[in-house]
């Protein structure tokens, strides 16, 4: 499973925020907005194949901090 679809599945559960995982994507070096961020977790366009990296330390981060 990539880092795009369990997150996705953990804002739907909401297991986390769309703001949170939003920030911090944003604080490992993501560049989206957070409407662009929306709409490229749930399919809606894609983004360079370097944000799923940023998104996978995010949720890395989010794990190592007991937020997931």
């Amino acid at each position: 499973m990539d880092s795009r679809q369990t997150a996705r599945t953990l804002v739907l559960e909401h297991e986390v925020t769309l703001d949170d995982l939003w920030a911090w994507y944003w604080a490992n070096g993501g560049n989206a907005k957070l409407w662009d961020f929306d709409a490229y977790l749930f399919g809606i366009f894609e983004r360079d194949p370097f944000d799923l990296i940023i998104l996978g330390w995010a949720m890395e981060d989010l794990e190592a901090h007991s937020l997931l």
